[in-house]
């Protein structure tokens, strides 16, 4: 095999494996994003239904709030009725 020609064919290799190098680190690096946004999108779910959780909780103290002032209101009411009689 001439000089030249096997020169070639060594740069031709060395070329091959270069670009064989970046695909897997490509590839593996592609992995690891793919599984970092399938791990984001699971917590995103969790997060969504806490947050619906937390929502109806956070009406139901509202509604309860809203009730136990009412029922100082009326309290407060007999209570000076009361009073004034």
């Amino acid at each position: 095999m001439p000089l030249a020609l096997a020169k070639d064919v060594s740069a031709q290799q060395a070329g091959y494996n270069n670009a064989l190098q970046k695909l897997e680190r490509a590839e593996a690096e592609s992995k690891a994003d793919a599984q970092a946004v399938a791990d984001t999108e699971k917590l995103i779910e969790r997060k969504k239904k806490q947050l619906a959780e937390e929502q109806k909780k956070a009406e139901l103290s509202r509604k309860n709030l809203l009730d136990a002032k009412e029922k100082l209101e009326q309290a407060q009411m007999i209570l000076d009725k009361a009073w004034k009689e």
